[in-house]
């Protein structure tokens, strides 16, 4: 008897495994979305980049996401107040035009299509935020759950007269042009604020090529 509990015990472990790794698939692939994580090494300076998969089983696709802002120094491109130790954690501020050119071979900066289409995935611009936010980082109890893996960082904003928001704002272009000139579309994500109830707004605006925001490349 106490033999068969032997053997029957690990069966019972094991079923119960089997039963959360269920549970965290169903729950990554809510709406038909499935997550796998990985990294990526560029070339041209050795830094290595973790990266999200978002895996649309509906739409039949996948989307590879750099799961930290871009940290290659390009030309007009900026270490936030130019404190070269910012970058490590926050990455560089690129003004649109070296935004276009910074993303390694093989990889793109990421369209104002793909960036919908993660907002989209994950709640919508009203909800979206508090699962892209990163767990830290983000002033005044606005930090998210992370549940995306995306680790949205606010890095803040390089403007013609300094930088500003830092802890509170997270930029991002897209590669997409509004139509009109020098401008394209851009996402931002804020900290919410005290008195905000909704805590993970996204928006979705335009922006000129002047200052200098963060940028997350997509695969080819």
């Amino acid at each position: 008897m106490d033999g068969m509990y032997c053997k029957i015990k690990p069966l019972l472990t094991m079923r119960k495994q089997h039963i959360a790794i269920l549970l965290s698939t169903l729950l990554f692939t809510y709406m038909g979305i499935a997550q796998s994580t990985g990294d990526f090494t560029d070339s041209r300076d050795g830094q290595t980049y973790k990266t999200i998969s978002f895996e649309n089983a509906i739409m039949g696709t996948t989307v590879i996401w750099m799961a930290q802002n871009l940290n290659y120094k390009v030309q007009s491109s900026y270490a936030y107040d130019d404190n070269e130790s910012n970058r490590k954690e926050l990455g560089l501020l690129y003004t649109w035009e070296a935004a276009k050119k910074a993303c390694p071979n093989g990889w793109h900066l990421a369209t104002d299509s793909e960036w919908s289409m993660l907002v989209s995935e994950f709640g919508g611009i009203d909800k979206a935020g508090e699962a892209l936010k990163s767990l830290n980082g983000w002033e005044e109890g606005g930090n998210g759950t992370n549940s995306s893996g995306f680790n949205a960082l606010p890095a803040g904003v390089r403007r013609n007269n300094g930088y500003d928001v830092q802890g509170y704002f997270g930029f991002w272009w897209s590669s997409t042009p509004t139509g009109e000139e020098g401008k394209a579309w851009l996402w931002d994500i804020s900290y919410g604020g005290p008195d905000m109830s909704i805590k993970s707004k996204v928006w979705h605006f335009d922006g000129d090529t002047l200052g200098g925001l963060s940028v997350r490349c997509v695969r080819d």
